[in-house]
Parts: C-alpha cells; structure tokens; sequence
C-alpha cells in the first residue's frame, strides 16, 4: 500500500485535471460524431482535411454539421497529445499512466489517417467500423490514465485491497471490458451493416432468418452476457465493498439507461435522439468498464511491488 500511496502523492499538478478533461471530450466527440453520422452528413465535407477546398466550410448545414466534428477532434487530439507528453515528462515511473498516454497518442496518429482515408473513400463501412474501433480504444486509454490519475480511484483501490477474492474480480472486471469492447464493435456492425431494424421484436427476433437478423441477435447475445455479467459484478460490489456503491450505482443506472436506448431503437423505429444517446452511454460505459478494471489490475500490480524484496545498494 506504501507503493500506492506514494505515488498518489506525486501525481498533483495538471495531470488528474487534463486526464478528466481529454477523458469527457473524447466522448464529447463521440456524441458528434453519432450525430455526424445519424444525420446522414458523415460526407458534409466531401475532402480532407479541408472542406469545400477550404479552411472555414461554406454554409451549409450538412458542411458545418461535418465541420463541427473536425474541430471537436482537433480538441480532442490537442489534449490527448499534451496529456501524453506531460506522462512521458513528469510520470515516467508509473507505468499505468505512461504507456496508455502513449498508446492513445499513437492510436490518434492512425485514427487522424484513417478518418480521413474514411472521408475520400466515400465512408465504406469498413472503414466506418475500424473508425469507431480506434475511437473506443483510444477512449480506454484515457480512462485508463484517468483510473491512475485521479484521486477518486484511492476509494476503489480500497475497495480491492480489502476484497478476499480480487483475483477473481480482476478476471471478471477484464472479462466485462473485454465483452463490452466486442458489444461495441458489434454495434457498429448492426449500424453500418442496416441491421439496425432486422429484428422488428425485443426479446425475440420476430423476423426470418438472414445475414442482418444474425448480426442483430450477435448484437443482443453479447448485450445479454455484458448485463448477465455487469449485474454479478454491481451485487458483489455493493454487498462487500462499501466504498465501490456509488460507482456500483453509476454502473447500474448507466446499463439500465443503456439497455432502455437499445429497445427503443428497436420499438421507436430509430429516432435520432436514441441513436445518438445509445452510442453516447455505449461510450460512457466502456470508459467506466475501463476505470473498474484499471484499478484493480493497478492495485494488484503496487501490492506486487510492495511486497517483492527491496535491495540497496
């Protein structure tokens, strides 16, 4: 515990702050870009990296709908790389903080090239999908750091290091951000392939078999599994670590609210407000999912450390 505590002395400063903040407009950005994409603008601006062959895009709506998610990202990645040169700087010790700053500053690098690789293709679902991937992991970077960073993560690490079974919690808490990276994945799969309306019927498909209603029921199955397991995790949470119920009720209400959008989809025939919101929470609760086993996996890695033999020299 010395190990954790030390090392959350030294990380005051602008560290916590700019992890949060590049941490709240990466999903700022994914809201965006649902919207860019809902709206059907994702080819408001037909070129790359300008718009129209210019700087400030004309006025039109679909041009500045497009526009607004490039300045958005330019936000977005201006932080991500400041956040990574501050780790590389001043946190190079603490190897879950460095090396997922890095690694998010890497993944930009190849979001920036593909996103508009993405746009002179003409928005290919392939593209799209491996758009959208980039993005979340680029976001479980974030949350990664942000799960080292900031101070409310000593309450879950107290929660961890009193919990008998944290190994056990630390596969299912890997097992849980593993499935819900696929659930994500899976998502814009059902979006980009039109599978979103293949199955007319919540639980059940309520439509002959077909490619679409096999992608759309892959879809629910690993929503079904992240619930299943996201509901053993909360109920273990909240009757054996005290410290982890308010993050147990931030996991609850985001599945429920998640849950609820994904039905909606279904049954309102897909109303832009629950496109944009199901992808937005879908966001929020992987970085959540992210932070829950970052810091486990973080705390498991400082008792290691405080209890491996030191040597003077």
């Amino acid at each position: 515990m010395a190990t954790s505590l030390a090392s959350r002395r030294q990380l005051g400063g602008a560290l916590p702050r700019l992890a949060l903040s590049a941490l709240i407009t990466t999903v700022l950005l994914i809201l965006v870009g649902g919207v860019v994409r809902s709206t059907g603008h994702g080819l408001g601006c037909p070129d790359w990296p300008l718009c129209y062959g210019r700087a400030i895009p004309p006025a039109l709506t679909g041009a500045w709908v497009e526009f607004s998610h490039r300045l958005v990202s330019a936000a977005a990645a201006v932080q991500v790389v400041l956040l990574g040169a501050l780790a590389w700087r001043s946190h190079r010790r603490e190897r879950w903080i460095w090396r997922p700053a890095a690694l998010a500053v890497a993944l930009l690098a190849a979001q920036v090239l593909l996103g508009g690789l993405h746009v002179l293709l003409g928005n290919p679902p392939e593209t799209g999908l491996a758009h959208t991937g980039l993005a979340m992991l680029v976001l479980g970077c974030l949350a990664t750091v942000a799960a080292a960073a900031l101070p409310a993560d000593d309450q879950l690490q107290q929660a961890a290091a009193r919990e008998r079974s944290r190994g056990r919690l630390a596969a299912w808490s890997a097992l849980l951000a593993g499935l819900s990276y696929l659930l994500l994945l899976s998502g814009s799969l059902v979006t980009r392939s039109g599978a979103s309306l293949a199955c007319p019927a919540v639980p059940w498909c309520g439509a002959a078999p077909s490619r679409l209603t096999d992608i759309q029921m892959l879809h629910r199955v690993l929503a079904l599994a992240v619930a299943v397991l996201a509901a053993g995790i909360i109920v273990q949470a909240w009757r054996r670590a005290p410290e982890l119920r308010r993050f147990a009720q931030l996991l609850l209400g985001l599945l429920l609210v998640q849950l609820g959008l994904g039905v909606g989809n279904v049954l309102l025939r897909l109303p832009l407000w629950t496109r944009v919101l199901h992808l937005t929470v879908a966001a929020a609760w992987w970085a959540a999912a992210v932070i829950l086993w970052a810091t486990i996996a973080r705390r498991r890695s400082l008792a290691r450390a405080d209890a491996e033999p030191k040597s003077y020299s």
